[in-house]
């Protein structure tokens, strides 16, 4: 099974009906579609959960959660109504602030994964009273948050772009704490001048790759093979094991969602 953790889904009617046809070609079994919010032009999360609806065998709906504005009993009501993950970024302020920490207790409570952006943000409308800081954003910035609420499995989107070493770190010392290599598709974005020492430096350690999900970060649907093709070219020549790019293309997100992994050697 490929699954493909981290898709959004933009403001255009059919979206998920063309998304699943195309889903074959890409050699995509299950996809997480998520919301980051009306500043990046994305659907909002009932649209996402009703794609899932639609399509259950392709699609797993991540509700976003706006820390600084939503309650945790939002969290609730999201778990209620058949989301399967959490999606959080641009918060009002850093991650690791204690006044989110309920949320997050409400979030490991769910046994739900919690895929959070880190890193540089996109440049987005701007907000009026609202302040954009990618510094808040920081894979450290989950620091505190993954030690106080162990039982909850949380990815680091982007690999903390440029934050990578923090990133890497914090998949090695934390058992809850993943990443994926998500990015601008169309031209490779921050990875497109990173090299195999890149990877061998960053992922030395034993098991290392296990700590890495696939995703390809579409905005659009013209996206999704290129993206895909761009992952396949980054990671071939890398000469990982068969049964470590099993686990990068779904077996390590299949755990995470608890949804049967098929096992398949990842489609071509």
């Amino acid at each position: 099974m490929v699954v493909d953790f981290h898709a959004h889904y933009p403001q255009e009617d059919g979206f998920a009906e063309r998304l699943v046809e195309l889903l074959p070609a890409a050699g995509i079994d299950r996809i997480c579609l998520c919301s980051a919010g009306a500043a990046f032009g994305h659907a909002p999360n009932d649209v996402v959960l009703q794609a899932a609806k639609e399509y259950p065998q392709q699609i797993i709906a991540f509700a976003l959660i706006e820390l600084g504005k939503d309650s945790p009993a939002r969290v609730d009501e999201y778990v209620a109504r058949g989301f399967g993950g959490f999606k959080i970024t641009n918060p009002l302020s850093p991650y690791d602030n204690p006044d989110y920490f309920p949320v997050y207790e409400r979030i490991e409570a769910s046994g739900l994964p919690l895929l959070a952006h880190t890193g540089i943000l996109m440049r987005i409308a701007r907000e009026p009273g609202r302040i954009v800081n990618s510094n808040w954003m920081r894979p450290v910035c989950l620091d505190a948050v993954v030690r106080s609420f162990p039982r909850m499995n949380v990815v680091g989107a982007h690999m903390g772009v440029p934050w990578h070493d923090e990133a890497a770190t914090m998949a090695r010392m934390h058992p809850n704490y993943y990443v994926d290599l998500t990015g601008a598709c169309r031209g490779g974005g921050w990875r497109a001048n990173k090299t195999l020492e890149f990877f061998r430096h960053h992922f030395f350690w034993e098991n290392a790759w296990d700590k890495v999900l696939f995703g390809t970060d579409i905005l659009a649907l013209d996206e999704l093979l290129l993206s895909r093709r761009f992952h396949d070219e980054m990671l071939r020549p890398i000469g990982l094991p068969e049964d470590t790019m099993k686990k990068i293309y779904g077996g390590t997100a299949a755990r995470l969602l608890g949804i049967q992994d098929e096992a398949a050697t990842p489609k071509k």
